[in-house]
């Protein structure tokens, strides 16, 4: 088995692309296939010191461009910020040949060429907008108290097209998870919640200016999980660490409650009104009704353009389905009437009981869907908050687990720095 493995493996080496597809190997850890979004140098040296090395990041999201709930994807602007401690990088950079090439090259390009970081790659990218930021800071020894609090940052900013999968089960009163995953290319890597260390609790941000989705309403709050990998995912059979970064998004149903449900709504009480035609005039008033059921059929199809196909229903596939059971219904009874009339112009007993009937039927499940509709909105963002918040995010450990968590606005920029831009 052990020479099969190596067999494979060599096969593996010898006939994937190395260059393109696959994040490139070092002596520091080995990698699994993704999209990268900084290459780490041959030549970096991982940190010092503990086998693991622990990674806390940081999100600032700048926009959220369009959420096409038929494509199964989302276009996202955001910003992650990683930092980590490495006492041996910073002593490395003070000594006079670093410094010298750095004033040669720049200081960000001898950082990109020299510095390990955690080497970030997008595991659900459909398509980059544009080419990822990258950027490096390093804390100075006046901006800490104790200089073993010195710390090194990765910042990266993406701008992509990210797939993921909505649960529709309550549309249009639903919220969907916006979420961007993440992971290290190095299994030591171990990203840790915020104030798990001695830092201050810092922030995650939303730019809810740059937000302008109708349809949508800003998040209000954002959960960074942290949880091992799928060892399917890795061609190494190793568990790397994944980087979740989840926005909860509420959907405007004033939208649909004004241009679906209520048109819905006027052809199926327009439908129940047929029965006040005499059961004589048994062809004006089965023509009636076979119109407003065509025409529901016709509104159903409009309907199905809002969703990609599924193969459950929601919300308001059921509302659409209960109108046109009543609208047929409506049907059946104009040919009982018919029968029982015969060629008398005279008051059936179906329309006696049939109009009572129908219009209980039409109260009933508007009733259920109300009721329905009212749960669906109170399984906000805050409700998902409070049920987490007894427990770790999906149970896992509280160091390696974020809790979900009130983004903040970002701070307007101090007048020093406006001056300076302008």
């Amino acid at each position: 088995l052990l020479a099969c493995r190596a067999f494979v493996q060599a096969l593996a080496k010898t006939w994937l692309p190395s260059a393109a597809t696959r994040w490139p190997t070092t002596g520091a850890g080995r990698s699994y296939m993704a999209s990268p979004l900084c290459s780490v140098s041959a030549s970096s040296e991982r940190p010092k010191g503990k086998g693991i090395v622990e990674v806390q990041p940081r999100v600032t999201i700048h926009s959220v461009n369009e959420i096409d709930v038929k494509a199964q994807t989302f276009e996202m602007d955001l910003q992650v910020e990683l930092q980590w401690k490495d006492l041996g990088w910073l002593e490395r950079m003070e000594q006079p040949d670093w410094m010298a090439a750095a004033k040669e090259l720049g200081w960000q390009e001898q950082m990109r060429k020299t510095c390990w970081h955690p080497g970030l790659v997008l595991r659900n990218c459909k398509e980059k907008r544009d080419d990822a930021e990258v950027w490096f800071r390093v804390d100075r020894k006046e901006e800490v108290h104790d200089a073993q609090d010195r710390r090194i940052y990765f910042i990266a900013r993406v701008h992509a097209v990210f797939r993921t999968k909505y649960r529709l089960h309550k549309f249009p009163f639903d919220m969907q998870w916006l979420t961007v995953r993440m992971g290290s290319s190095f299994e030591f890597v171990r990203f840790v919640r915020q104030g798990v260390s001695n830092l201050a609790e810092k922030p995650d941000f939303l730019d809810r200016a740059a937000f302008i989705l109708e349809e949508y309403r800003p998040p209000d709050y954002v959960c960074v999980e942290a949880k091992p990998a799928d060892k399917a995912a890795s061609s190494s059979a190793i568990r790397y660490q994944d980087l979740n970064i989840k926005v909860a998004v509420q959907r405007n149903h004033w939208y649909y409650l004004m241009n679906v449900f209520l048109i819905d709504f006027a052809l199926v009480g327009s439908s129940l009104f047929v029965l006040l035609v005499p059961p004589a005039q048994f062809e004006d008033r089965m023509g009636l009704s076979l119109t407003l059921l065509l025409t529901a059929v016709a509104f159903k199809e409009l309907v199905n353009t809002y969703l990609p196909q599924i193969s459950y229903s929601t919300i308001l596939d059921k509302y659409v389905l209960a109108g046109f059971i009543m609208q047929v219904l409506v049907v059946v009874q104009n040919a009982v009437a018919k029968v029982e009339a015969g060629e008398h112009d005279i008051l059936a007993f179906s329309d006696t009981m049939g109009f009572p009937l129908l219009f209980a039927y039409l109260v009933g499940y508007h009733l259920y869907f109300l009721c329905e509709a009212w749960r669906a909105t109170r399984e906000d963002a805050e409700y998902w908050v409070r049920k987490a918040g007894e427990r770790s995010f999906e149970g896992q450990d509280r160091k390696e687990a974020y809790r979900w968590h009130r983004v903040h606005d970002v701070p307007p920029l101090e007048k020093e720095e406006e001056e300076e831009d302008v």
